[in-house]
């Protein structure tokens, strides 16, 4: 099902405070959140904003920064579509692949595979979330994906 009164937009600087809510709600990370070299999308219905995406960009790859929307809009595909958007985003700008950390869900449905932390790390060292982990002494936790984009 689509709903045809939602659209995506990219966020700018004055989105800050909105993604970083639609992440909060959602128990997401929101450190270094549309820090320099990334690329973030809101998506709203009738001028409200019910979700949020980003990517965090390195050469040839990115990571997929949180992909969130509110509780009432739930179901019906939202996330599909967010998660989605910027996959092609990805592919539109020449990435090999599209990484993310995830601390629950199949993330196979939308075309990843598991792959070792170390991938990541060595793929994307720059990409801001990395930095985050690196500079606090943590890593991330849950699982890591990978999803090809040739």
């Amino acid at each position: 099902m689509t709903d045809a009164n939602v659209s995506i937009r990219l966020a700018s600087a004055a989105d800050k405070d909105t993604v970083i809510r639609v992440f909060r709600d959602a128990g997401l990370d929101t450190d270094a959140a549309l820090a320099g070299g990334t690329t973030y999308w809101v998506m709203e219905r009738g001028g409200q904003a019910i979700g949020a995406v980003g990517l965090e960009h390195g050469d040839g790859a990115s990571l997929l920064r949180g992909a969130a929307v509110v509780p009432q809009a739930r179901r019906g595909g939202l996330g599909r579509r967010l998660v989605m958007s910027a996959i092609h985003y990805a592919q539109g700008r020449g990435d090999r692949a599209v990484y993310m950390f995830s601390k629950g869900g199949d993330w196979g449905t939308f075309g990843f595979t598991q792959v070792p932390l170390a991938l990541v790390m060595g793929d994307i060292p720059d990409a801001p979330q990395i930095q985050a982990y690196r500079a606090k002494g943590e890593r991330p936790g849950g699982t890591t994906w990978m999803r090809q984009l040739s």
